[in-house]
């Protein structure tokens, strides 16, 4: 009798992921407070970005926060579950909402980094999102394809900027040495 090729079907919990937040601000005061703030709920910085480009508003996000002229993109040490999506969006809302009445623009975009792909939280629908819960959709903003990462047609305009693509490219990057170490 031969053995069979085939294996049954399991569910697997996959290894946490690297959290992360995009900041779009105007004030750099505002910002480093936000930032502690998030370091606070969150976990300690495991890496900050430069100065970049600003968050420009989505069609479904327009009436929400004015746009700020800065973004910066922080990294967190703990891992996290990829389930916790949607309580750390409620906590990023909770966080830029005590700052808006010092600076507007504030707004806080939480996503994580798996070898595989990056995903960001929203409160909005749209066709290519998909529905967590408690009001929070996710989406895929890069895919790990032919040895790089590389924009979805539908990211945010942020996501295609060479700096930006430059930052998660490392991040994931380290993701992946980090995983092998273990």
């Amino acid at each position: 009798m031969s053995k069979s090729i085939y294996r049954k079907e399991e569910i697997i919990r996959p290894e946490g992921s690297l959290a992360f937040t995009v900041i779009s601000f105007t004030l750099e005061d505002v910002y480093y407070k936000v930032k502690e703030s998030l370091s606070k709920n969150f976990s300690e910085v495991l890496f900050e970005s430069i100065a970049l480009t600003s968050w420009i508003p989505s069609a479904a996000e327009i009436g929400f926060n004015p746009p700020g002229n800065k973004s910066r993109i922080l990294a967190f040490k703990r891992r996290i579950n990829r389930e916790e999506l949607p309580e750390i969006k409620e906590k990023c809302i909770h966080v830029a909402n005590t700052y808006t009445k010092l600076d507007s623009s504030i707004k806080i975009i939480p996503g994580y980094q798996t070898l595989y792909n990056t995903l960001i939280a929203s409160t909005t629908d749209d066709f290519h999102k998909v529905y967590l819960f408690h009001g929070v959709f996710a989406e895929v903003v890069y895919k790990y394809e032919s040895r790089q990462l590389q924009c979805t047609d539908t990211a945010p305009l942020f996501f295609a900027n060479n700096e930006v693509v430059y930052y998660f490219t490392n991040l994931r990057e380290y993701f992946n040495q980090s995983k092998q170490i273990k």
